[in-house]
């Protein structure tokens, strides 16, 4: 499988698909936290698209909190959200985090009904492996 699969006629912008990639990376775990990500320039390259794109592209996974640029260094994927942060800290964290998952799913087609019913399936499947039933 490529590395990169960007449609031309999706109909969703290059853009928009770039970042729906770098963020799937990093939340399957495909990038763990202190990755580096690729240039700004050789990404470029590797998608035949515009700097700029690229650029644009970055500069909005980092406001949603997913990467850091170390000036001098380059762009890693950022460490989890630690519960050291405050209350009031951590609720802008889930309400942007929440608006990125359901942007990313109306992008795909995905209702936000679906949605909801899909992180509840995977929820409940998350809890029943963290509390194993009483042996008899």
């Amino acid at each position: 499988m490529a590395e990169w699969q960007l449609d031309t006629s999706s109909g969703v912008p290059i853009y928009v698909q770039l970042k729906q990639q770098i963020i799937q990376k990093i939340l399957l775990g495909e990038w763990q936290p202190g990755h580096q990500l690729p240039t700004v320039r050789q990404l470029a390259v590797d998608v035949r698209v515009n700097v700029n794109t690229v650029s644009r592209v970055y500069a909005e996974v980092e406001r949603e909190g997913f990467i850091t640029t170390q000036q001098g260094k380059g762009t890693f994927v950022k460490k989890p959200f630690s519960a050291e942060h405050n209350s009031a800290e951590r609720k802008q964290a889930i309400q942007q985090f929440a608006e990125i998952v359901t942007n990313m799913a109306l992008a795909q087609g995905i209702s936000i009904q679906e949605l909801i019913a899909g992180l509840r399936e995977i929820a409940m499947a998350k809890d029943s492996k963290a509390t194993p039933e009483a042996e008899t």
